[in-house]
């Protein structure tokens, strides 16, 4: 257990506590079964993969308290990852089984005689003790008190790789994916390098959980995700779908090979979509997330012999976001798409070291 482990079950464990005084011994045991009941639920799904909420309950007891012509019934939390699609209402029976709902329910059915959990990502995480309502706090630095995070740590490190990486192009190996210095159009065939890039930073900054990072793993045997990421000790599987945009060409001569529009970025969310639906046939117990990261250079007005571009034809779609499908962004374990756009260098060449020498 490492110490934010540690630190996490103090908070429970204080938060128990809080309420022993209303629930005698009996309640106290069903409590603390409950809670750690929830911790099993989170270790099959993700609290990002809840794009609704995630209820859960248990009744003091034997009463089943779901519609009995729509509940499912399973034996392990681990089964959950199968069925989530962003929204599940969990009843825990005193025999260990759990019944559940691909809906919400109203609280007021539950909350009598119940101990209820609720997370929404509006409203966060509430507790419900025979009807009364408990304060939960989490601890600083995770967002919630029952759940550990995974696709947390990956999704910010997407987010820091757009922001200070992919933007100057601060990186070794995208720096030397431009065709000139004023970074107007892509090399020739840019992608597999920027996949490159993606993973040796994820490699660098990744720690939470133990991640394996792999590039180009099959989905099939004919479709290989750009890169997935897999935590030690998890059911957590990310699969990240790299795409570029704008122009890509030669100087030697001045020609433009390739060019590709919002269409492309498209085409690849809906790509990932498809290799999600793949990984959940294949393996129906991974808890999945699809993450779309774009490599954004396109310029306007720009010809085959364009070295360097002002900042009006420059800048023109640094704030032009993609119209994504809204049918595959409502997804439940697709992540909201990260676009990277790659600033051209507006003083390339112009530096007085740069300038030719004249008499």
């Amino acid at each position: 257990m490492n110490i934010k482990e540690a630190m996490q079950n103090i908070v429970r464990e204080h938060f128990v506590v809080q309420v022993s005084d209303d629930l005698g011994d009996e309640g106290l045991a069903n409590l603390r079964a409950f809670l750690t009941k929830i911790r099993s639920v989170y270790s099959a799904i993700d609290y990002e993969s809840i794009s609704r909420s995630l209820t859960v309950f248990r009744k003091l007891t034997d009463e089943i308290a779901l519609p009995p012509e729509r509940y499912y019934r399973i034996s392990e939390p681990a089964e959950l990852a199968m069925h989530n699609e962003g929204v599940l209402t969990i009843q825990l029976l005193q025999n260990g089984e759990l019944l559940f709902l691909k809906e919400e329910i109203d609280l007021n059915h539950i909350h009598r005689g119940s101990i209820v959990y609720r997370y929404t990502p509006v409203a966060g995480e509430k507790v419900w003790v025979d009807s009364k309502e408990k304060q939960v706090r989490s601890m600083s630095g995770y967002p919630l008190l029952f759940a550990t995070p995974s696709f947390r740590d990956l999704g910010e490190a997407l987010n820091h790789y757009k922001t200070h990486i992919a933007r100057p192009s601060e990186c070794s190996i995208l720096g030397t994916l431009w065709r000139e210095d004023g970074r107007v159009m892509w090399k020739p065939a840019p992608e597999a390098s920027m996949q490159q890039s993606l993973y040796f930073y994820l490699k660098c900054t990744l720690r939470d959980g133990h991640p394996d990072i792999r590039q180009e793993t099959p989905v099939d045997d004919k479709n290989p995700v750009d890169l997935e990421v897999q935590w030690s000790g998890s059911n957590r599987i990310a699969l990240i779908e790299v795409k570029w945009l704008g122009k890509s060409g030669t100087l030697n001569p001045p020609k433009i090979g390739s060019e590709h529009t919002a269409k492309r970025a498209k085409e690849g969310l809906a790509q990932l979509a498809d290799y999600l639906d793949r990984t959940r046939a294949r393996a129906p117990f991974k808890d999945r997330r699809g993450y779309l990261v774009v490599f954004d250079a396109r310029r306007r007005r720009v010809k085959a012999d364009t070295l360097v571009v002002d900042r009006l034809d420059g800048f023109h779609y640094q704030d032009a976001n993609i119209d994504f499908q809204d049918e595959i962004l409502d997804r439940h374990d697709i992540a909201p798409p990260v676009r990277c756009f790659c600033e051209p260098s507006l003083s390339a060449g112009l530096a007085p070291s740069r300038m030719p020498v004249t008499d």
